[in-house]
This record gives C-alpha cells, structure tokens and sequence, in this order.
C-alpha cells in the first residue's frame, strides 16, 4: 500500500538554499513549495489547492516587522507553523521572531532527524482539532543494545515515552527482545524492549529512516518513565523559541 500523500511545506526567501533544503525535505518524505520572498510566498498560496500548514523561514527575515508582514499569510492560511532557520541570532532578533508568533526554531547546526521533527511540529495545530501520538524527539546520544546475539552499539535516531528508533547495521530481528541502555542526561536507564520494525538493506520499509530498527519498551518502572519523560521535554525546548 502506497504511503498516504503529506501535505507540503512553504520554503520561504531561501534563495540559492532552495535546493538544499528541498532536497533534504524530500529526502525525508516531504515535499516542498518555494517561494523567493514572503510576498510570493502569499501569492503561491492562494493559488495552490494543497493545504499548506508548515512554512520555513531563515533567520535573515527577523525583523522588527516581521510580524505585520507575516500577517498576509496567516490571513490566507490561518494556522500555519513557522520555524526559522539557519545560524542562531542574538537575543534582540529571537524577540523580534517571537513577537511575530514564530514559535519553532532550527539552528544550525543541524541533522535531518531535528529537520522532520519541527517540521512535523510545525504541521500539528490543535486548534483544527487534530491529535498525535507520542512526542518522538530526535536526539545523538549512543545507547548499547543487548540481545540474546550479544552486544552492539546503536544511535538513539529518536525517542518518545513508548518507545524508540535504533540506527544500526546490525538490527535485531522483528518480534525479537532487547535491553537498551539509554545515557540519560541524570543517570543511564537499562529499558526492557521488543522490536517492531526493522530497517535493512534491500529489504527497507521506510527509506526515509536509516537502516536500524524500531522498538517499543515494556514495563517500564515508573522512575524510568519520569527519567524518559524529563528528557523529552527538554530535548523539545530545544526547538521552541
């Protein structure tokens, strides 16, 4: 079965980083509409019959105006998600963006798991009533994984409260039990955990994820969810202005 079709994200005044960002969207499983300025990006979407709901911008567009010219698109498109972008400015240009009501923030540098996280953010508006599952945050931190195979290395590529996604070369089969040992900033938390999807090479059922394996944790004691929890909300302040 086909993977139902995203809506696309606005890519707004990048200029010659179109292609770039474009490309690691796509990369990603999404797509994009560029536009060069803010005033066409408004044009484009009265235009499009997509529904467009996340737009990115880079931080060059901070400005103490930058809230009324902003204005013209929410009119268009009430609800959409802006994330800027690009090296992090001072303290004087983060005010401006927040007066402005941009909320997500992406500062270089970055990965592609950061990138389909505040996009993703960036496309959930409660207001029109949606719901999610569980805040999957992307993180770098290295955990060891132990299976009845022995040892291995993996990159916790992103974790929520459930469960998590283990880039590795070497995933252990679907269905199979794992202890994973997570480097928890507090202290490390070992996670009882049973795999249920897996990634690998000429067999990938999301080319859009690195080859490696997808776990869900069982009995999780309730510290270790406390533990697992204060992570996630702090690795998820990362992203907001």
């Amino acid at each position: 079965m086909p993977a139902p079709k995203r809506n696309p994200v606005l890519l707004l005044g990048f200029g010659d980083q179109h292609d770039a960002l474009a490309g690691r969207l796509i990369l990603l499983g999404l797509r994009a509409l560029r536009a060069p300025s803010l005033r066409a990006g408004r044009h484009l979407l009265e235009e499009t019959e997509e529904r467009v709901d996340a737009a990115l911008i880079p931080v060059a567009l901070a400005a103490p105006t930058l809230g009324q010219e902003l204005e013209p698109l929410r009119a268009v498109r009430p609800g959409i998600g802006f994330v800027v972008t690009g090296p992090r400015p001072g303290p004087e240009a983060v005010d401006w963006l927040r007066k402005a009501g941009v909320r997500l923030c992406l500062w270089e540098p970055t990965d592609d798991g950061a990138l389909r996280f505040v996009v993703n953010q960036a496309l959930f508006d409660s207001t029109r009533g949606e719901s999610r599952g569980e805040l999957r945050v992307p993180t770098a931190m290295v955990a060891r994984v132990f299976s009845a195979a022995g040892e291995k290395v993996a990159l916790v590529y992103n974790l929520s409260e459930g469960g998590a996604y283990l880039e590795t070369h070497r995933p252990t089969n679907v269905g199979g039990h794992v202890r994973v040992e997570l480097p928890l900033p507090e202290r490390k938390q070992t996670v009882q955990a049973r795999v249920v999807s897996a990634n690998v090479p000429g067999n990938l059922q999301r080319p859009n994820l690195p080859l490696g394996m997808g776990v869900t944790f069982t009995d999780l004691e309730a510290e270790q969810r406390d533990a697992v929890r204060r992570f996630i909300e702090g690795r998820a302040a990362h992203f907001r202005l």
